[in-house]
């Protein structure tokens, strides 16, 4: 059973149409300007109900942020279980001195990892220099002086400032 979304605050009922449209996956953009657009209220209520219906999506987007990191939490905290549980049946198999065991669900063996043999470095100290290889410095471009450049009117060849953008803030 599926209940209905709905809003954190009181829409207009053609923005609560606009809120059912907008969580519809397979909504195309152009028809939510077209419905935007197509509701007819004073400036003042319309934007009252724009507000409304920003500040309910936006409710709805950190509810999914937070499921998302607890999702993640369980499924790392799974993941981790899995491992112990695949630890355990190998080193039980191998006491056992089996590799192979059949059962209804699958086969469960032990066999040797593929591929290149591991490496691990104990003490990087002690590598001779024949085994080491000198990386450069990487240059990185410091953006506050050439802002400050920037800013005082000269020209730098690769940068520029940009106009200040516009954007909807709402109280």
């Amino acid at each position: 059973m599926t209940v209905a979304a709905r809003p954190l605050y009181e829409l207009a009922a053609g923005f609560n149409a606009l809120f059912d449209l907008v969580l519809d996956e397979a909504m195309d953009l152009q028809l939510l300007e077209e419905g935007l657009h197509s509701i007819e209220c004073e400036l003042e209520e319309k934007c009252a109900g724009g507000i409304a219906l920003i500040k309910s999506l936006e409710a709805y987007a950190e509810a999914y942020s937070k499921e998302q990191k607890r999702f993640e939490t369980q499924r790392q905290m799974l993941e981790n279980r899995i491992k112990r549980i695949k630890e355990w049946y190998r080193q039980n198999l191998d006491a056992m001195g089996k590799t192979k065991v059949p059962t209804q669900y699958g086969v469960m063996s032990v066999q040797k990892n593929g591929g290149k043999q591991p490496l691990k470095i104990d003490d990087a100290a002690l590598i001779p220099e024949a085994y080491l290889i000198c990386v450069p410095a990487h240059k990185e471009v410091n953006r506050e002086a050439l802002y400050e450049a920037l800013s005082s009117g000269r020209e730098i060849p690769g940068a520029h400032l940009e106009a200040r953008g516009r954007s909807l803030r709402i109280k």
